[in-house]
């Protein structure tokens, strides 16, 4: 990292930490062991990158209205023992978080290693979906783990439970699960998971897994496209730093559900949360679509459907939910 790079993140750090607070140049200086110059090109850089800083006689100010998504942003709000072992790497625009992720994980990027962007070119979804990421709408979230236990199959469900806990922290809505990676609220989507595992060819066992979270923050002018206009929702109404604080909530509430790994708590949360049990759904899978109502999710966190006195247990798949 170049020393200008290193400038302007300590410069944002230190705003961060202060928001809506003055902070002089000069401690601004003591503080990046640089120059009062050398501060005031990383403050224009900030600005230039859309950090919404103003200068006054009193010092440097950080809206506290900004909502500008950043490694210091995320981190400031991050439970220390987290904070500890957490690497973030923001970036404004990829192609997909989860492809970025992967890349850095092959390269031997540790657990908990953190990719974020405020878009997406070729945001995916299960079964190779198009998920739609554009900027200016939500925050894309992609986390590296490398589960060595049954968490492995527990990683999609985890991420679900910390998305609804951090929108209800965060936005103060009531989400729902749809079984088995979407998050909705006031009956839309407004959260699409996708976790995806590389295979240790040695132990085929699981090498990492890298879970992508996307959430829906604003609708985007013009409405959603409109193959999803009559699904796609929003997380809720605008919060203060709404972004970098519900991503930093999610990766919170995911590692402790992680690290703890309460398998009967996770599916009886899982199970309370989920808007499907008693509901029609259309069952999806290769050989076939089959009508059914759901009856119930076991403690693996499996859906279980009745096809009109046929039982079944689904521990993959995808389900649609029948509105007759």
């Amino acid at each position: 990292m170049h020393e200008w790079d290193k400038t302007t993140d300590k410069v944002l750090e230190a705003l961060e930490s202060n928001r809506a607070t003055p902070v002089s140049g000069a401690a601004l200086a003591k503080e990046a062991g640089v120059s009062r110059n050398a501060v005031w090109k990383a403050v224009n850089a900030l600005i230039a990158r859309g950090y919404p800083v103003t200068s006054s006689r009193k010092g440097y100010t950080l809206s506290r209205e900004s909502d500008v998504v950043s490694a210091q942003g995320i981190a400031k709000y991050l439970e220390k023992e987290l904070a500890d072992v957490c690497r973030i790497d923001v970036r404004k625009t990829v192609s997909s978080t989860n492809t970025v992720a992967k890349e850095l994980a092959s390269a031997g990027a540790p657990e908990w290693t953190v990719v974020v962007a405020t878009e997406q070119t070729g945001g995916r979804g299960r079964q190779g979906r198009k998920f739609y990421s554009g900027a200016g709408t939500g925050v894309y979230v992609t986390l590296v783990v490398r589960p060595r236990d049954e968490r492995a199959g527990f990683l999609t469900v985890i991420a679900a439970l910390a998305a609804t806990r951090a929108i209800e922290k965060i936005y103060a809505s009531s989400p729902a699960i749809k079984w088995v990676n979407d998050v909705y609220v006031a009956g839309r989507k407004c959260v699409g998971i996708l976790t995806e595992a590389v295979t240790d060819l040695e132990s085929h066992g699981i090498e990492f897994a890298v879970v992508g979270t996307g959430f829906n923050l604003r609708e985007p002018d013009g409405g959603y496209p409109e193959e999803i206009r009559d699904i796609a929702g929003t997380v809720g109404a605008e919060a203060s730093d709404g972004a970098n604080r519900v991503v930093a909530c999610m990766l919170n509430e995911y590692y402790a559900l992680y690290t703890t790994f309460d398998k009967k708590a996770i599916a009886e949360e899982y199970r309370a949360r989920s808007f499907l049990i008693g509901r029609k759904v259309m069952v999806v899978r290769s050989s076939g679509e089959r009508e059914a109502v759901v009856t119930g999710i076991d403690d693996e966190c499996r859906l279980e459907v009745d096809y009109g006195g046929e039982r079944d247990v689904l521990d993959s798949g995808e389900v649609r939910l029948l509105l007759r």
